[in-house]
């Protein structure tokens, strides 16, 4: 009959020894006993009234706080466009200038973005 063995000694798995973790170093205590330590606060220190007005003094020339309505580009239509580039066309054939389709169609839209913020915008 065979004979039993422990199985501590029958695992095949060999586990490491166990060695001590290195312990962090003390921290030195400091030379003054804890009595004086703790009357020590450090003091508080005082926060400057802000006065109004000094914040702006130190802003970059040109620049305010004051708030200025966003600019709103014009609502110009297609069919504006081409007409305006139509007749662009037409006087620069006329004339014999050089240019094509695309240069009048960017001085149409130009002018017209011109004009429309020249005018003062429609009551509804």
């Amino acid at each position: 009959m065979p004979t039993k063995t422990p199985k501590s000694q029958s695992s095949t798995a060999t586990k490491a020894p166990k060695t001590p973790r290195a312990t962090k170093a003390a921290k030195p205590k400091s030379e003054k006993s804890p009595k004086t330590a703790a009357k020590e606060k450090p003091k508080a220190t005082l926060r400057k009234k802000r006065t109004p007005g000094k914040a702006s003094a130190k802003l970059a020339p040109g620049f305010s706080l004051e708030l200025k309505a966003p600019a709103v580009d014009p609502v110009i239509h297609h069919d504006d466009i081409a007409l305006r580039a139509y007749f662009i066309g037409e006087r620069r054939q006329k004339m014999g200038w050089p240019g094509d389709s695309g240069s009048d169609w960017a001085d149409a839209e130009k002018q017209l973005r011109a004009e429309a913020l020249e005018k003062p915008l429609k009551k509804r």
